[in-house]
């Protein structure tokens, strides 16, 4: 038995998202889900530890005509399809992701993602024109968002993770009501005060100040993390996740100070491409010197864009996902993460630059080589065989209420 119960708890958090129970999924994916359900009784029981990798079985060819119907039905619909698109992406990657020989599943209801979306585009609109009508319908709008964000995010993650299933057994999310609010309401508050503070004394050079509250964000996604990971449920296991908030700090430092390096070498690049242009302009019509400034400068932009992803955020993605899921475990089962900076940026790179190369039309391509690659670089090793640990756990999860449906007002936020 050679896979890793690390990839169910990967996906859930990543991954899981609600799936519609007919849609469609290509024959490849049905067959790897087939071929999961009956490797899943093919182990023997082992007393040693068993240790897993996570594979993923898709290609880049598959997804791509997924991708690309979604996309066209997507627009023709004006966005409402895109909540079963979702769907559809979704339990492609999830029924193609094995962990010890069986695959994960998505049952979710696409037009409880409808809803969700219907939901968050409200408030977006709501948030975004508000104060121009006046400020006390600004600050309701403001106060309703305090108010009800947090159990929009707990219901969306209890939504997502119930319908999510590996060997038939679904997973779930223990968070409370009052966690959520604890965990969400300072973030909201970095992120909304700021904006409000501006939008209400736009003359007033405090307001201004009022955004190095953005300096909490480590600890504050450190606090979702932990809400997020200790409250996973699979079947009746709670999950057990040891991080310190403190070790947030270090990855974002370095990114930080990876990032201004490329903000110094972005400068540079700038004032090289001004210099070109200057000269270029003493030696050409005003028209086009105008044209190759612009070019120069589009260029430029992008170059900044490109430099400064690549320099800080692959690395803080790296070391977050080895920190979280390498201190998040099950009973009898250990997750470790070993991802690895240098190899990631490099895919990054190359996803990135094809991606712009062919306006787009990469990208499909690019997410199953990223997707592929963070989970091969996942184990779950389980204490006394895998098989057994599994076997303990159908048996203290038979006959569990929760396991057959997600709750009707469950929503899903996420896009």
């Amino acid at each position: 038995m050679q896979k890793s119960q690390q990839q169910y708890e990967e996906v859930v958090h990543e991954h899981a998202s609600p799936l519609s129970e007919q849609a469609q999924q290509p024959a490849p994916a049905a067959r790897h889900w087939s071929q999961g359900r009956l490797g899943a009784a093919s182990h023997n029981d082992s007393s040693e530890d068993d240790a897993h990798s996570i594979q993923f079985l898709g290609s880049g060819s598959e997804y791509f005509r997924i991708w690309i119907v979604n996309l066209c039905l997507s627009i023709a619909t004006l966005g409402i399809y895109s909540a079963w698109a979702k769907v559809r992406r979704l339990q492609y990657f999830e029924r193609n992701t094995q962990l010890a020989g069986a695959v994960f599943n998505f049952h979710g209801n696409p037009k409880a993602i409808l809803r969700g979306r219907i939901i968050a585009l409200a408030l977006l609109i709501a948030y975004h024109y508000a104060f121009g009508f006046s400020k006390a319908i600004g600050v309701g709008v403001v106060a309703f968002l305090f108010i009800s964000m947090p159990w929009f995010l707990r219901s969306a993650l209890r939504f997502r993770t119930r319908n999510t299933s590996y060997r038939g057994l679904r997973f779930d999310f223990n968070g409370s009501l009052a966690g959520a609010y604890a965990t969400y309401l300072p973030m909201m508050l970095v992120f909304l005060l700021p904006g409000t503070l501006l939008a209400l004394y736009p003359t007033n050079t405090l307001a201004y100040s009022s955004f190095m509250l953005y300096l909490l964000w480590p600890l504050l996604h450190a606090r979702i993390k932990r809400y997020q990971h200790e409250n996973i449920k699979y079947g009746s296991t709670l999950a057990t996740y040891d991080l310190p908030s403190s070790r947030f700090w270090r990855p974002y430092i370095i990114a930080i100070l990876l990032g201004l390096m490329s903000l110094v070498l972005v400068t540079c690049i700038v004032a090289l491409t001004f210099g070109i242009a200057n000269r270029t302009s003493s030696a050409a019509t005003n028209s086009a010197s105008s044209f190759t400034t612009m070019v120069i400068i589009f260029a430029s932009t992008l170059a900044t864009t490109y430099l400064l992803y690549l320099f800080s955020g692959p690395y803080l993605h790296v070391r977050l996902q080895n920190l979280v899921w390498s201190h998040t475990s099950f009973q009898g089962m250990r997750i470790e993460s070993r991802l690895r900076a240098g190899p990631y940026l490099k895919l990054q790179a190359v996803n990135v630059f094809f991606t712009l190369l062919s306006l787009g039309l990469y990208r499909p391509f690019a997410l199953v080589k990223v997707h592929r690659y963070r989970l091969g670089q996942v184990s779950v090793t389980a204490a006394g065989g895998f098989a057994n640990v599994l076997a303990a756990e159908h048996r203290e999860s038979s006959g569990a209420s929760g396991e057959g449906t997600a709750d009707f007002l469950g929503i899903d936020l996420s896009w």
